[in-house]
């Protein structure tokens, strides 16, 4: 019944939260594509945010709860909004691009084959 205690509370929820913050810390330096790099700015926040939330459940007060609120409200609509701009981005970069019209080709001065003639006359 130990672990039941609120300071083991703490401390396992303080544990599984520094895992959380080191995996996102971890995936945002070795990923090279933007969506893992979003993915683990996510774990990031979720680490934070379980931090905020065990520190008030071990006071018994609301402010750490509120504190996590606030991180979903504010954080996850913002990285949202970069993933559909990401998409996006994506989607420019794979269109095919449109023709330009060229300017059409003259004829040349010369002409390759000694039989062809420089005009009408000749």
């Amino acid at each position: 019944m130990i672990l039941l205690t609120p300071v083991a509370l703490l401390h396992n929820n303080l544990l599984v939260a520094v895992l959380l913050i080191a995996l996102g810390f971890l995936g945002m330096l070795l990923q090279r594509n933007a969506f893992s790099m979003v993915f683990s700015l996510l774990l990031w926040l979720q680490g934070a945010g379980l931090i905020c939330a065990a520190y008030g459940q071990s006071r018994g007060a609301r402010e750490g709860s509120l504190s996590f609120l606030l991180i979903v409200l504010f954080l996850i609509p913002l990285l949202s909004l970069l993933s559909f701009l990401m998409i996006q981005s994506r989607r420019i970069r794979q269109s095919p691009l449109p023709k330009r019209e060229t300017e059409p080709e003259t004829e040349p001065s010369y002409h390759i084959f000694p039989d062809q003639g420089t005009g009408p006359g000749e």
